[in-house]
């Protein structure tokens, strides 16, 4: 047996050594297989988290986006009657003189003021007030049929109707069509039958170089103011122009 070994030691240690390198080699290519198939695993994972997150992240600015538009229309609404408020007005009315300046095209406005709305609180109370405006609201904006027309509550019992490329005819048609649907239109509480009637005053001009929205107001509410003295329940286009408002304001400036 020794004699043996000695004559084949040689043989035997390339035998061992091969066996270890094939040994090691199996337990690195097993460790390999076994690393890859982990990596693999948590791409894998790492994928799908990703793409989890993703629809998370789509979903949470969703939802963001319509609690932003929400709060917008929020901040822009009148709470009584939902028509556009005062803040949209004069943001809308300063806006749309920019767009007539620029495009040379005629902007309207109508300044509508509710006739005898104290006596309406007065005599039955400030919820039949409260349901006089938002009737009165409802009946403008039934006649409103362009979508680019807004109608804003003003303040108090008195609206606002901006429009867009319309000449000083158009805005005295459709306010003659909104005094007559008020006019005619009965409102019904409990045991009361209220009739109602409105004053309008119209303004329709080309925007000069240097118009500004309280130049459109002005000119309205002054053929508000003639209508009212007039009588009430009529509609006035008022009569000045843009060089007349002018030197009104420097009178004013003046004084």
């Amino acid at each position: 047996m020794m004699q043996w070994l000695q004559l084949n030691w040689q043989q035997l240690l390339i035998g061992f050594t091969c066996g270890a390198v094939l040994t090691a080699l199996l337990a690195w290519l097993l460790f390999y297989l076994q690393q890859k198939k982990w990596q693999l695993n948590v791409a894998d994972q790492l994928e799908d988290s990703i793409q989890q997150r993703t629809l998370e992240l789509q979903i949470t600015l969703t939802e963001l986006a319509d609690k932003n538009k929400q709060l917008e229309q929020q901040s822009t609404r009148d709470a009584l009657t939902g028509v556009r408020n005062r803040a949209f007005f004069d943001q809308k009315l300063s806006a749309e003189i920019k767009r007539s300046r620029r495009e040379r095209s005629t902007l309207g406005l109508l300044m509508i003021d509710i006739d005898h709305f104290k006596a309406f609180n007065d005599n039955h109370g400030h919820l039949v007030g409260d349901l006089v405006i938002k009737e009165v609201a409802k009946c403008l904006q039934q006649e409103l049929k362009r979508s680019t027309d807004h109608l804003c509550r003003y303040g108090g019992e008195e609206f606002a109707i901006i429009l867009p490329n319309t000449d000083k005819e158009g805005a005295m048609v459709l306010a003659e069509q909104v005094r007559l649907c008020l006019a005619n239109h009965r409102i019904q509480h409990e045991e009361l039958e209220l009739s109602i009637s409105v004053s309008i005053g119209c303004y329709a001009a080309v925007a000069e170089i240097h118009s500004v929205s309280a130049d459109y107001i002005q000119a309205a509410d002054t053929a508000l103011y003639q209508a009212k003295n007039e009588g009430r329940n009529r509609v006035i286009c008022s009569a000045l122009s843009h060089s007349v408002i002018t030197e009104q304001e420097t009178t004013d400036e003046s004084v």
